[in-house]
């Protein structure tokens, strides 16, 4: 008792300043100051700034019996506010360290929370189509709300035992997945493949009309969703996307040139030894006739050569890729 005291303490401590509220969610919902919501049979549990809480809907009955004894070596929750007359309930995930949605957000954790909330819902069978907006208040009488663990928990010791890893954060949302925390991800993703080839038309611009074209992108994905982010949201993926593709661009740009630079090196290479052994019997013929003493200028004249040519293949017999540009000159190889 003194456990669920505490947690729910917490949980008033960690209300917004006017959560949404309602006693029938038929007759839909309202924004009351805290003080006057709590005693709403349903609440906002988390800010749309920031997540206190993972909340899941669990649309079966006896969904506390299930829990405790049906879903062994998961985490359990720390509150289960259930219906007294089915059993069927919300259950809350509390977070040491609340995840931020933000302008200034970081989108890691963004993407690892909703990883672990997607394997979450998977284990406890939870309704996929559940909003994430209002749950159950386990502060209201109506309910009937056990806690289960009091500590909150990380999003490593979340993860632990739910055999996760980074693959899974970076998972492709798709648009009908776009509920929570999966909104934040599935933007994400999708402006993100879509900024990689983007900004090469912003070379040579500036950051800030870069960072705007981002946001118009972002903000038009996020009119799509059932549920849209608020603005703030929205612009805090924009400038992490835009950051990121800002800083590494000219890395990238600068990669593919010198990428293209050693392949053109290669190739020249490899033709210039090409080129070369198209005269290696002018050259021998040349050394043999320079043996007969013959000047320099009759060679070039008996081999058809400039004078510079013979003389270089005299002077350098083992080095002769030094004449190659020199010889196609003469021969006019290059118009």
């Amino acid at each position: 008792m003194q456990q669920l005291s505490f947690l729910l303490d917490q949980f008033q401590d960690r209300l917004p300043k006017k959560p949404y509220c309602a006693d029938n969610l038929d007759y839909g919902l309202m924004i009351m100051p805290k003080e006057i919501s709590i005693k709403y049979r349903y609440i906002q549990p988390n800010s749309p700034y920031y997540l206190h809480y993972l909340v899941f809907d669990l649309d079966y009955e006896a969904s506390l019996s299930e829990i405790l004894y049906g879903l062994v070596g998961v985490p359990l929750p720390n509150l289960v506010i259930a219906n007294p007359y089915n059993g069927r309930s919300h259950i809350l995930f509390q977070l040491k360290t609340p995840i931020y949605t933000t302008d200034a957000s970081r989108q890691r954790p963004i993407l690892y929370a909703n990883a672990i909330r997607h394997k979450l819902g998977e284990l406890f069978k939870a309704d996929p189509a559940y909003t994430h907006l209002v749950a159950k208040n386990p502060m209201s009488s109506f309910w009937k709300t056990t806690c289960l663990r009091e500590k909150p928990y990380t999003l490593n010791e979340l993860a632990r035992n739910l055999d996760l890893t980074w693959n899974d954060a970076k998972r492709e949302i798709k648009q009908d997945e776009a509920i929570g925390l999966g909104r934040n991800c599935f933007v994400f993703h999708t402006a993100r493949h879509w900024a990689y080839k983007e900004i090469r038309k912003y070379r040579g611009s500036t950051y800030s009309v870069w960072l705007e074209s981002v946001i118009q992108h972002c903000v038009k994905l996020n009119q799509g969703l059932i549920q849209p982010m608020t603005y703030g949201e929205v612009k805090g993926i924009a400038k992490s996307i835009a950051r990121y593709c800002w800083k590494k661009d000219p890395y990238c740009y600068q990669e593919f040139i010198d990428r293209q630079k050693y392949k053109g090196r290669l190739g020249g290479i490899k033709g210039g030894k090409v080129r070369s052994a198209k005269y290696d019997e002018l050259r021998r013929q040349a050394r043999d006739l320079h043996s007969q003493g013959l000047s320099c200028r009759k060679i070039a004249s008996e081999l058809c050569v400039s004078k510079s040519v013979v003389a270089t293949w005299i002077k350098c017999p083992s080095e002769p890729k030094s004449d190659i540009s020199a010889l196609e000159t003469t021969f006019g190889l290059f118009s």
